[in-house]
This record gives structure tokens, sequence and C-alpha cells, in this order.
């Protein structure tokens, strides 16, 4: 067999397991009262919105127009939560807003994604681990301080 006929049926075998993209319908609406119009109810997770920026709006932006099911993040928002799971959570939320502001989904239809929490096998008891144990209560006063200098943007749909 020569290289060339090896490279080619590699490369067909690529081609065809590549997803295709298909136009991607608008939602009718995505509810931002379901999750607290983004706005993070646990005050340590709006220390880390607030000192990182995250772009919510991308994040939204791609459950409206490319179908992402942002249902499971809804607990992040409303839940007044600070775990491993939450920690998480926001890691996915930064990864896809961050992608998707930089229109690396523009054409694509992510409702397929499945997007969740980790499982953690025979220690999941690890994944519910409380991280505000660990943060001095003397310091709520300078993080609340971080959290109102910080001018969030109103997301729109």
């Amino acid at each position: 067999m020569k290289a060339s006929t090896i490279f080619v049926g590699a490369l067909a075998a690529i081609a065809s397991a590549a997803p295709t993209t298909t136009p991607v319908e608008k939602r009718t609406s995505v509810d931002l009262n379901a999750f607290n119009q983004f706005s993070f109810a646990n005050q340590n997770l709006q220390y880390f919105n607030a000192i990182n920026a995250f772009d919510l709006q991308a994040f939204e932006q791609l459950a409206a127009f490319n179908n992402l099911n942002i249902g499971g993040f809804q607990s992040l928002f409303t839940g007044n939560v600070f775990d491993i799971n939450a920690l998480l959570q926001l890691q996915q939320i930064a990864l896809l807003s961050q992608l998707g502001g930089l229109g690396v989904f523009s054409n694509f239809d992510l409702s397929s994604l499945q997007l969740g929490g980790l499982n953690f096998g025979l220690v999941n008891s690890l994944s519910g681990f409380d991280i505000s144990s660990l943060i001095d209560a003397s310091l709520a006063p300078q993080i609340q301080q971080v959290i109102q200098q910080t001018q969030f943007s109103t997301i729109v749909v």
C-alpha cells in the first residue's frame, strides 16, 4: 500500500466523522428570570465573576442562537452553594462564553452538547465539598466591596 493511499484514506475517515454545519434557528426566548438574570446568588461566585469579567452575554447568545441547553446551569445562578461542582460549572461557563465570544460556534447547533457535573464515582462526596468553609469570614467585606465596584452589563437577547 502506498503512503499516499494511507494518507488519503485517513483524511477521508476524518472528513466523514467531522460534524456538518446546519442552519441554526433562534429559540423563541430564553427565560432570564429562571437564571436570576445571570446574576449569581452566591457571593463567592459573584466575586469570581467580578474579577474575571465573564462574558455572560456570549453565553446567553449561545443558548438563544446556537440552541445550547443551559438548563443544567440554573442552580449555579439561583443557588447559594459554593462547592467543587459549582466551580466546575463556572469553568464550563467561562470556557463556553469565551469560545462563543470568539465566534467559534457561530454555525453550529449545540443542542446535542451534553454538559453537566463530573461523576466522581466512589469519591462523589468530594464534589459536594463546601469551599466557602476555607474562606476566612473576615474577608467578606472586602469581597463585597470588589463586587460592588464592578459594573455588570445587562443581558439583552
